[in-house]
């Protein structure tokens, strides 16, 4: 048995996050199930991880997913994109306080058996970008240890692990519309402490949404002592509650690069008219910027201090390429930081230099899925770098 510290957002590269992790397990093909258990859901997580599903469909007999919506942290965007999956998967809700929150990723096959436990949810942050820790057990199917760590798991969520738990809920379009109606599931990804009351008009004789009861844990009574200042715990969290809008840490130390113009559908990835292809990939046009020259001013301005090196592809060696980690933000969210190649075309005997177009250009990569959204077009997109961390940068769209 094999027990590896997944740590993540601790520092930039985070190569075992646990969204990398869970993306290498589905390219392995000595999986045969998949069973996901998270707190909270984004449109982002899912989206992400929808390619890596739809491949694994091929050899996987089952694919499940139990999602929670306490405290409106998962958005009605989600639980669709949950549903147009097209596997196994189902909300869980009650309506006592206790807050359902375990984060639990679990591939099966015939020899092999891995198990992921930790704080990441099934959100992009939670994947990649926030600080998590989990820890991620493997072992060989005739394992005792690891075969008795399973049964514990799966003993205890018993109720979860085989479906007949009385408050999940099976996704479809009606479920979401029901929680949603009922002010349960956000329309938008919020966060917030409490669930919004009912506003409809119906009585509570008349909704359609039944939700069972359950019984709820006593909490020792040393955990409802009062802070100095006399405020309860509750009180307290409720005040501490984390803003979701993006703010710099030390906004004085952020310079803007640049600014684009309007974004389209081909800066965005989205493909829509007869002319528009998906590129995957958007150029540095000169944007809000003057008496630039955008033929050089991102590789010798803006980018010159990354490393720089030729492309050694068949036909592309004469393409300049570096990585720069640059943290997405997208109208308030903090997705993380991620490698982004950037690409400059030194030539100076193209159509395009002549005509004094861009010669430089960002690769979407891993973030195609985040940006590539008609919600999007027409926003603007701003590059920031933090003048005291070398190499880091911000773009900001909104």
């Amino acid at each position: 048995m094999k027990i590896t510290f997944l740590g993540q957002g601790f520092e930039s590269a985070s190569k075992q996050s646990v969204g990398n992790t869970i993306i290498k397990l589905f390219k392995e093909n000595k999986f045969s199930s998949f069973t996901g258990i998270s707190a909270f859901a984004s449109e982002a997580g899912v989206v992400g991880l929808s390619e890596c599903i739809a491949s694994g469909t091929e050899f996987y007999k089952t694919l499940n997913l139990i999602v929670g919506i306490d405290q409106e942290g998962t958005s009605k965007k989600a639980l669709k994109e949950i549903n147009n999956l097209g596997i196994n998967s189902y909300i869980f809700y009650q309506k006592e306080s206790p807050i359902f929150h375990p984060k639990i990723y679990l591939f099966e096959g015939e020899n092999d058996t891995t198990l992921i436990v930790g704080s990441s949810n099934l959100t992009a942050r939670g994947l990649f970008g926030n600080v998590e820790s989990s820890l991620m057990v493997e072992f060989k199917n005739d394992n005792a240890d690891g075969i008795k760590l399973l049964n514990e798991v799966k003993d205890y969520y018993s109720s979860l692990f085989d479906f007949t738990d009385p408050n999940l809920f099976k996704i479809s379009p009606e479920v979401i519309n029901q929680f949603v109606s009922e002010g349960i599931v956000p329309t938008r990804k919020v966060w917030k402490k409490k669930h919004k009351k009912n506003t409809s008009n119906k009585t509570p004789e008349e909704n359609d949404l039944e939700i069972p009861k359950r019984p709820i844990v006593k909490i020792p009574s040393n955990f409802k002592g009062r802070y100095k200042s006399n405020k309860t715990v509750s009180k307290l969290i409720t005040e501490l509650e984390i803003d979701k809008n993006f703010e710099f840490e030390n906004e004085e130390n952020n310079e803007v690069l640049w600014q684009s113009g309007e974004l389209t559908e081909r800066d965005l990835n989205i493909p829509k008219g007869k002319n528009t292809h998906p590129t995957g990939s958007m150029l540095f046009k000169k944007g809000t910027l003057k008496d630039i020259d955008q033929r050089h001013h991102f590789r010798d301005n803006v980018f010159n201090t990354l490393e720089w090196e030729f492309d050694t592809a068949k036909g592309k060696t004469h393409l300049e390429r570096a990585v720069a980690q640059i943290r997405f933000v997208i109208e308030g969210t903090d997705y993380g930081i991620f490698p982004i190649t950037i690409t400059h075309n030194p030539r100076t005997d193209t159509a395009s230099y002549k005509q004094k177009n861009s010669m430089t250009q960002l690769s979407w990569g891993e973030t195609k899925n985040l940006i590539a959204q008609d919600e999007l077009i027409g926003k603007t997109a701003t590059l920031y770098k933090d003048v005291t961390v070398a190499d880091a940068f911000t773009l900001i769209i909104e």
